[in-house]
């Protein structure tokens, strides 16, 4: 993927810097602001702000081309994750962007790292920190990553490769960016890394759980299931016998001897109970009778009362008005009253009232004889009620005496079947705990086992995704072929006897002659190898279109350590022509910017920038606003 800068502008300042297609160099004295400059474009690109205190806090302006598309980016040098910035395309749809630095906020969708992501065409993958561990989080691979086989900087040319050797985690995102962009980490591979991760995961903590677990058995007494079994089955035969004992000492707490006086009492209660019942309907009697010798003396006493009005009054005679006291004279017949001269009602014959006076009579005496009776019949039901409740008393006495007695010789062995059987149940309640942790143990192992196996399968299949694919090793075969012929167009100083220089399988670093890179001791030679590995992969993506590199490379101190003198001059020109003579081969596919003290010992190149102590790309006077 083309990746062109074509203008830097930095505020506050009139520079402002224009690179062309090809190589590109920006020179000057050691303190004009070189390696200043190389942050901005960095910072420009996508990169981390890391820049010297005289530009911190200003803006930079700058015009960037990805693929046919020319986007200009106002970006401020702060390092704060969510500074935003404004994109903007020049000419095509013209779309407008404003995106925090690197970290989402509420609104946003996207940050400035990712939108490089994007337009690059690069993939945003997740990658385990700490590739040995599978069992490790996961970090995102950022455009600062993606851009390190882009950038070799001052600090790292004459060192390292990338910077990596001083930095773990980098050297990690290091090999996964390469095997990105040599397919080597495809889409499958990240699935099955991420499948890995988590059954690494899961065996882990089941591994820890079972140790832990195992560790706390060994110390107690149930170590041993099999014991913990025969353990189990004395346990729950002791209980059986214990709780039919106890079975057979409730059997015979039902003796002839209680059994009989419950019997009794019984007896007693129920023929107490009929008393109580009779005593009940002798004394509604009593009341009946005493009721109806009420009536009957009342009846008596109206008749006695007729019987002497009739003598009293039936022969009277008024003469005088009892009203007025005026006389009455003689009128009316025989039959008529004197006095109202009405026919007076027959009179009943005293014979009957007597009659009727005498029944009653007797009737009373009667009743009289029934109430005696009944109040005798009641008091003898009270006295017999006396004697049952005091024999019901008696009787629930000497069962308490003979059921008090039983129990007493009988309570050490009713506490020792409890005790007993309260210590064999809490102990059958230990060991099948014991046996669940047993169980449980197994059942991880058995699951630890599986995990091993699916582990296994997916380092085999991950391994077979990586190694197995033959346009990647194709184009690991093209990689050692380009640097070994940029290092003899460089003409680097070689070794014996084992010369010829590639890029290992291990860890994707250069092997030249044999040696590896911290194996070469001399810093010229150094230099030489970095720059000629980071052509060999620009040159590899261009013979690819579809390689991920972005055909960008900055060089930061592309004559350090290497001498302007004699045969290490003639190096340096010869570097700096393989330069020159791979851009002009790529055309507007390949820019290249180097950063050197001096001019280019070769003409054709393009001196975008040129710094001194006394035109710093900051001056010390900035012009007034």
């Amino acid at each position: 993927m083309r990746l062109r800068i074509e203008e830097l502008t930095i505020s506050g300042t009139t520079r402002t810097v224009h690179f062309q297609p090809g190589l590109n160099a920006i020179t000057g004295a050691m303190s004009g602001g070189k390696t200043a400059t190389i942050s901005c474009l960095r910072a420009l690109v996508g990169g981390d702000v890391n820049v010297v205190p005289e530009l911190k806090g200003r803006t930079i302006t700058g015009t960037v081309l990805i693929g046919n598309r020319r986007f200009r980016i106002v970006r401020p040098l702060v390092t704060t994750d969510t500074a935003k910035i404004d994109v903007a395309e020049i000419g095509g749809a013209e779309h407008a962007w404003r995106l925090p630095a690197a970290r989402l906020e509420p609104g946003y969708d996207l940050t400035f790292r990712d939108w490089y992501l994007q337009m690059l065409g690069l993939p945003k993958v997740l990658v385990p920190r700490a590739p040995t561990d599978e069992t490790s989080a996961l970090v995102p691979v950022t455009i600062n990553d993606y851009l390190m086989y882009c950038v070799l900087r001052q600090d790292q040319i004459d060192s390292s490769v990338f910077g990596t050797p001083d930095n773990y985690h980098k050297d990690i995102k290091r090999k996964f960016v390469f095997e990105i962009y040599y397919g080597i980490f495809s889409a499958k591979a990240i699935e099955l890394r991420e499948h890995l991760r988590t059954v690494s995961v899961e065996l882990k903590a089941l591994t820890a759980d079972a140790k832990t677990l195992e560790r706390v058995l060994e110390t107690t007494s149930f170590s041993s299931a099999a014991q913990l079994q025969v353990q189990q089955t004395q346990a729950i035969e002791q209980l059986a016998r214990s709780r039919e004992a106890e079975q057979d000492l409730n059997r015979t707490l039902q003796e002839p001897a209680t059994v009989g006086l419950r019997a009794q009492i019984a007896a007693a209660e129920a023929d107490l109970q009929v008393t109580d019942t009779s005593l009940r309907s002798e004394t509604a009697t009593v009341a009946r009778l005493t009721g109806l010798r009420d009536q009957l003396v009342a009846q008596s006493r109206r008749i006695t009362r007729a019987l002497v009005a009739e003598r009293l009054l039936s022969d009277f005679e008024f003469h005088t008005c009892p009203r007025c006291g005026s006389d009455v004279p003689e009128r009316g017949g025989d039959d008529t009253c004197r006095l109202c001269l009405q026919n007076p009602p027959a009179v009943v014959p005293t014979t009957a009232l007597v009659s009727e006076q005498d029944r009653v009579i007797e009737q009373v005496a009667e009743t009289d004889q029934l109430i005696a009776r009944s109040q005798e019949r009641l008091q003898l039901l009270r006295q017999a009620r006396e004697e049952k409740i005091g024999l019901r008393a008696e009787l629930g006495a000497q069962l308490d005496r003979l059921a008090q007695g039983f129990l007493t010789d009988q309570a050490d062995r009713i506490r020792r079947f409890g005790a007993d059987q309260a210590r064999l149940e809490e102990q059958l309640l230990r060991i099948a705990d014991a046996l669940a942790l047993h169980q449980r143990l197994q059942n991880q192992g058995s699951r630890i086992a599986e995990l091993e196996r699916e582990r296994e399968d997916l380092i085999s299949r991950l391994d077979a995704s990586r190694h197995r694919n033959p346009a990647a090793a194709e184009r690991m075969a093209e990689l050692d072929h380009a640097f070994e012929n940029t290092l003899r167009s460089f003409d680097a100083p070689r070794f014996e006897p084992r010369p010829g220089s590639y890029i290992s399988r291990k860890n994707y670093l250069p092997i030249v002659d044999g040696r590896a890179f911290s194996e070469l001791s001399s810093q010229g030679v150094e230099v030489m190898v970095n720059v000629a590995h980071a052509l060999a992969h620009q040159l590899v993506a261009l013979a690819h279109p579809e390689s991920l590199l972005p055909n960008l490379l900055i060089i930061d101190g592309v004559s350090s350590n290497v001498g302007h003198e004699g045969i290490d001059l003639t190096r340096l020109e010869k570097m700096y022509a393989t330069l020159l003579a791979t851009t002009q081969q790529h055309g507007e596919e390949l820019q290249i910017i180097v950063v050197d003290n001096d001019p280019p010992p070769i003409p054709g190149v393009h001196v975008a920038l040129t710094l001194s102590d006394t035109d710093r790309l900051v001056p010390e006077t900035e012009p007034q606003a």
